[in-house]
């Protein structure tokens, strides 16, 4: 995926950017297990190495108690789509301007973005430069935080969308997170939690408590749920 794509989704993991929901995550269930869970260490060799194969993966974008700054003075409330990789993603935003709710489009290939205009609809391109990691680079953000999680610990097994998961715990740097969002600035502890597939060590869902930057709140938390892994993407210039 392009280290560089357009102006902050803020993260995500990855999210890697760059997940779930407050304290243990809306929805998901318990699963039986039988055994000891194996080493953090372990799981996160596996999740790295998994991360590296992937070709392409659906993902949505969450935030709580919190909104992200992305360009055109925008704040960022949610953001689904699909990465193709390297270097290609496409997604619908939700954003607040001044207050009021503006549904965009983007597409980022490369060092080429466009978005389409609130009002009119229409496809414009950004300028030369501005390239999707100015929104957010979720592949980016999750390879940043499987590299990076310290103290990690892992804290049972759950069920997420129908897939048994590992889950992990533990914290980054924020300036680790400047591989998905730009906004991220180092000296902050942000706490992850990675919900890891038993199976295939696809990391399913990722929540990020604790501001990436100065002046953000203290409580936000930003989530990104993730899918869909290495099933046929096509992505085109919309133009």
């Amino acid at each position: 995926m392009t280290r560089r794509w357009f102006g902050l989704l803020a993260a995500l993991i990855g999210a890697l950017a760059l997940a779930a929901c407050g304290g243990g995550g809306g929805g998901q269930e318990a699963a039986a297990t039988t055994g000891p869970l194996p080493a953090a260490g372990e799981i996160l060799s596996r999740v790295v190495d998994r991360v590296a194969t992937v070709k392409s993966f659906h993902f949505r974008l969450e935030h709580e108690n919190g909104l992200s700054p992305i360009p055109l003075d925008l704040k960022l409330r949610t953001a689904e789509g699909d990465v193709e990789v390297p270097g290609r993603i496409q997604a619908k935003l939700d954003a607040e301007a001044g207050g009021a709710l503006m549904r965009v489009e983007v597409i980022g290939i490369e060092d080429k973005a466009w978005m389409t205009n609130p009002f009119s609809d229409e496809w414009q391109e950004l300028p030369k430069g501005t390239t999707i990691s100015a929104i957010f680079d979720p592949a980016g953000g999750i390879q940043a935080v499987a590299r990076s999680l310290q103290d990690v610990s892992v804290n049972g097994v759950e069920n997420v969308g129908g897939s048994d998961t590992y889950l992990l715990e533990g914290k980054v740097d924020s300036g680790v997170l400047k591989a998905a969002a730009p906004i991220a600035e180092p000296g902050l502890t942000v706490t992850v939690k990675l919900w890891v597939d038993v199976e295939d060590y696809s990391i399913r869902q990722v929540r990020l408590e604790g501001p990436f930057a100065p002046g953000e709140p203290a409580n936000i938390v930003r989530i990104l749920h993730l899918s869909k892994f290495d099933e046929p993407v096509s992505i085109k210039p919309p133009v």
